[in-house]
């Protein structure tokens, strides 16, 4: 090939390629970690609480990885007074960049409460939360279903969103759930028992699983959007994560994933699908939710990875 037309070639590829690239899928994911200001907090001393602290906050900082952390509020008190220290950590979130959202007081069920006891126990999750907040130059405004429950019926469904959207809550959708909370209490009983070796041997099962999660979610997108979009990542502030969200993070990052702050993720056309409809009493994904309301084939929906049942076994033991 004579020269002249070799070097036009070339040039033409290096115009095209990059704009295939740019075409092409991006991994994007949002972080979201419920249970603050820790997860388990009765199992764990201050000087415990603070080390998770830390190292969760490490491992999002390492990674330049947003992320918005649900508050229990009723977890920062010790014998009915607001604990500074428990509050100090919140503070450590706001101070790392993260954005804070109400998880509500005591993380009621909205499948087992009255929707009356339900929207005071998330008025009384927020006055405290939203000090803080707004102490810090910051906004109260995410909400995260406790259980990922959000009404029995449409009529249940559609006055608590009102009430939510009144308080000026956005409510924080999950696509990628997951059993992390499973896993966290069999790891809590190595790590305060000092067993190095089973603490371990749960986490890197543990980082097996949310890796299988992680592929099967993105193929539900897929079956069910028809796309892949930027997913929303459900985990909980605990010993488990202190440990193990570095690796997770660690090879997500090597597949591909960059991580994106909330409200970016939830720009995306999808999260405009109403997630309510859905009056199952599980709390499912909303990728889920929006296969269930379209009324496709539920048969899709299976395949789910599940946790090993000597994980389970350990959880459930004494």
């Amino acid at each position: 090939m004579p020269r002249p037309r070799l070097l036009a070639v070339v040039l033409l590829l290096a115009v095209a390629l990059p704009a295939c690239a740019a075409e092409a899928p991006a991994r994007r994911l949002a972080i979201t970690i419920d249970d603050l200001p820790i997860a388990q907090i009765s199992q764990h001393t201050p000087a415990q609480q603070e080390t998770i602290t830390v190292r969760i906050l490490a491992a999002l900082a390492a990674h330049r990885a947003q992320a918005v952390g649900f508050v229990n509020t009723g977890k920062l008190e010790v014998e009915g007074a607001v604990d500074p220290a428990r509050e100090a950590l919140l503070r450590r979130w706001l101070a790392a960049g993260c954005e804070l959202g109400n998880h509500t007081r005591r993380h009621p069920s909205l499948h087992q409460v009255e929707p009356a006891v339900w929207k005071a126990d998330v008025v009384a999750g927020e006055a405290p939360l939203k000090a803080l907040v707004e102490a810090a130059g910051g906004r109260l405004r995410w909400f995260r279903h406790p259980y990922l429950h959000i009404g029995l019926s449409a009529e249940v469904q559609a006055t608590t969103a009102a009430f939510l959207a009144a308080r000026g809550y956005t409510v924080a959708p999950v696509t990628l759930d997951n059993s992390d909370w499973l896993y966290a209490r069999a790891h809590t009983k190595a790590w305060n028992a000092g067993d190095a070796a089973a603490a371990r041997r749960l986490g890197e099962d543990y980082l097996r699983y949310m890796l299988s999660v992680v592929e099967f979610y993105e193929g539900q997108a897929e079956l069910i959007v028809g796309r892949a979009i930027p997913q929303i990542l459900l985990i909980h502030a605990n010993a488990l994560n202190a440990d193990w969200l570095a690796p997770f993070l660690d090879a997500l990052a090597a597949r591909g994933y960059d991580f994106i702050a909330l409200e970016e993720a939830l720009a995306d056309p999808v999260y405009a699908r109403p997630a309510d409809g859905y009056t199952g009493g599980g709390g499912i994904t909303w990728l889920h939710r929006w296969a269930i309301t379209a009324k496709l084939d539920r048969a899709i929906l299976q395949g789910e990875p599940e946790v090993p049942a000597w994980v389970e076994a350990l959880a459930e033991a004494p």
